[in-house]
């Protein structure tokens, strides 16, 4: 659940950042793919949405291995479980 939690984060700085100043992956794919986008006032949204939906994934996925390797490091939690009669 928290992982949704630091995706949905970094989608929107990305989406924010985005749309103040063009990155890379966003800005190379509507200038190869959909140029006819480039004439309307929606480039920087639809640029925006694209890195962010990039950015949060790669980041997302950075997350969740480095908290696997940390869950793995600490060890098997140890329950004890009391029995009263």
């Amino acid at each position: 659940m928290i992982g949704a939690i630091v995706f949905v984060i970094s989608f929107v700085l990305s989406l924010l950042v985005s749309l103040v100043t063009p990155l890379p992956p966003g800005s190379t794919i509507i200038e190869q793919y959909i140029p006819d986008i480039m004439l309307t006032d929606y480039a920087a949204l639809a640029e925006g949405i694209i890195n962010g939906v990039i950015y949060g994934v790669i980041i997302w996925v950075i997350f969740t291995v480095s908290k696997m390797l940390y869950d793995r490091m600490k060890g098997p939690k140890e329950v004890v479980v009391k029995i009263e009669t």
